[in-house]
């Protein structure tokens, strides 16, 4: 009898088993079949993403300035690594050097695990062959880690434009929580400076995606669906290599800036600075020798062309001298005479330069005969003509307005400062103190507080070459197929015999002046400039324009601490000038010489 109880309450405890397992069965097939089943598909099945090719950068004559290389990346699927192997994969990692140091390695896999487990995060980016080659050889010790083909950004001319083009970095926090929601991810490259950053949106493109089975260890069996990526839109630059190329080339060795325009247009053919640095070494991890070299003195990453301050010197007499005629101040066969100095302020000829007329005084640069027109023509009107050639303000590079997508304008492409165009206001603000006649005199020639860019510099020598009228640089003819129309150039407000006269003393610059040295088969007009500068040697400036009968091409170029600026400044600017108007220098090939 006690045996037949046992039994029964034995197979009253298996139909009470059966009972716990069937109702567990029903409850997760019947109401949560479909959550499993898609949580099983997760385990075997992997979206990858497959990342846009970027927008090409390209110069006025579709010459590739940043372009797109295949590359491979390292990604990592958090839900992939078990729970007590982050810290042998993070040790392994560093050990096959995808991280300098433990502590980056910690913070990025810390990182990763923030986002769900399934989804895919790019780890790292611009792998070498020896890197690829370990993690190939340690995949099977890297749960969760794998590497993927993808097209990485490429600079084909090294340092080339690079205060122009910007470059990409990783994307940082700020940035992902601000862009999350437009497809960004962690480890994503987006543009931090240049046309990189501005365009951003538009040479992103649109990643596209893989579906793909995986076996046990993440390795792709094969790919279930696939969505192509739509590549970014290209953008035109005004841009003209050749002529970039010359001027960075003949900047080399020092620093500085040079600027070349279409006075007819606004273009940009050329935007130099130096010195410059190799944008393929930015888009990477940085090594500590070029992060030292962007630290250093030189501070390689300052635009000097737009965000550059200088004193103009000599640049300014051709506002000092249209202000002067436009007032009416000096007599149509008036001369000056030049002992010297003129209230104590010295000449660039200690013995003076005798009776000049102003043709004269404009082609040997005497300070003398300048101070007394900027006396004559007072400082109020000094600085309104300032004002109307674009000094004291930013200069609007295009597309800063509304371009044709419909879209908000790209401010900002280049840094650009005010510069300073001093007066009686700004002297009692500044200073604290009345404005002084002698404050007058040295803003006639170029000195006091007075500072501009050498982008300014272009505009003031463009506008002589236009006939008196401002132009709105432009940098970007075209994005995508939309193009950037050029601004239409303002007129200054100059009469033709003030535009006549100084264009002539710019031409007696060069064919007798202190810029008699440049060839005269290239009909340059322009005008050289030495600024004094309290922190050491004299700047050298020179801004001109050819042909001189009808301009095609406006240049400024500035060379801090470089002397007298038709020893220095003058001849890099022909150099740009001589291929805007007669084309590159023609390389010899092999075989040619003497034929």
């Amino acid at each position: 009898m006690l045996f037949v109880h046992r039994l029964l309450i034995l197979r009253l405890l298996i139909l009470l088993v059966c009972l716990v397992f069937v109702g567990r069965l029903a409850f997760l097939q019947l109401l949560h079949g479909d959550a499993l089943r898609h949580d099983s598909e997760r385990n075997r099945q992997r979206w990858v993403r497959i990342a846009a090719p970027r927008g090409l950068i390209v110069d006025r004559q579709q010459r590739v300035l940043a372009a797109n290389v295949p590359g491979h990346v390292v990604w990592l699927v958090p839900g992939e690594v078990p729970r007590t192997g982050w810290d042998d994969l993070t040790t392994r990692l560093v050990a096959l050097g995808i991280f300098p140091d433990r502590a980056t390695a910690v913070d990025t896999l810390e990182e990763a695990r923030r986002y769900p487990s399934y989804l895919p995060v790019r780890l790292l980016s611009g792998l070498d062959i020896a890197m690829i080659s370990r993690l190939e050889e340690q995949q099977a010790f890297l749960p969760g880690i794998f590497l993927r083909d993808e097209p990485l950004r490429s600079y084909p001319e090294g340092k080339r434009a690079s205060h122009l083009l910007g470059y990409l970095r990783e994307i940082d926090a700020t940035e992902l929580a601000a862009r999350r929601s437009l497809g960004y991810h962690g480890g994503d490259p987006i543009g931090k400076a240049g046309l990189e950053r501005a365009f951003e949106e538009e040479l992103r493109g649109a990643d596209g995606g893989q579906q793909v089975e995986v076996d046990v260890h993440g390795r792709i069996q094969r790919v279930v669906q696939e969505t192509a990526p739509q590549p970014g839109q290209s953008v035109t630059l005004t841009l003209d290599l050749d002529m970039q190329r010359v001027a960075e080339e003949a900047l080399s060795g020092h620093r500085g800036a040079a600027v070349a325009l279409d006075p007819r247009t606004g273009d940009i053919l050329a935007l130099a600075s130096a010195p410059s640095f190799d944008l393929n070494q930015m888009t990477g991890r940085i090594t500590p020798e070029m992060m030292q070299f962007l630290r250093g003195p030189d501070a390689p990453e300052l635009n000097r062309a737009t965000a550059g301050q200088y004193p103009p010197g000599s640049v300014f007499k051709i506002v000092t001298a249209a202000a002067v005629l436009e007032t009416q101040q000096i007599q149509p066969n008036e001369f000056f005479f030049c002992d010297g100095s003129y209230h104590g302020i010295r000449c660039s000829k200690h013995s003076g330069h005798g009776s000049l007329s102003f043709t004269e005084a404009m082609a040997q640069s005497c300070n003398v005969a300048f101070m007394k027109m900027a006396e004559r023509a007072g400082i109020e009107e000094l600085g309104q003509m300032a004002r109307r050639f674009g000094l004291g303000q930013p200069v609007p590079i295009l597309p800063a307005i509304e371009v044709a997508t419909g879209k908000n304008g790209h401010a900002g492409i280049v840094p650009e400062v005010d510069g300073v165009v001093p007066g009686p206001a700004w002297e009692r603000k500044k200073h604290h103190r009345p404005w002084e006649l002698g404050e007058t005199l040295q803003v006639g020639i170029g000195q006091s507080s007075l500072s501009i860019t050498p982008l300014q510099g272009a505009r003031i020598i463009a506008a002589i070459a236009n006939g008196g009228k401002l132009v709105q640089p432009r940098l970007v003819q075209r994005v995508g197929e939309y193009p950037v129309e050029s601004g239409q150039p303002e007129a200054i407000g100059l009469s033709a015999h003030t535009v006549q006269r100084i264009a002539a003393g710019l031409r007696a610059v060069v064919a007798e002046g202190t810029a008699k040295s440049l060839d005269p088969a290239l009909h340059i007009a322009g005008k050289t400039g030495t600024a004094q500068n309290p922190g050491g040697e004299d700047h050298a400036w020179f801004v001109g324009y050819a042909p001189r009968e009808a301009p095609k091409i406006a240049v400024a170029v500035l060379i801090e601490h470089g002397g007298h600026g038709g020893a220095t400044a003058a001849p890099i600017a022909q150099s740009i000038i001589r291929v805007a108007l007669q084309g590159p220098p023609k390389v010899e090939k092999p075989g040619e010489k003497g034929h």
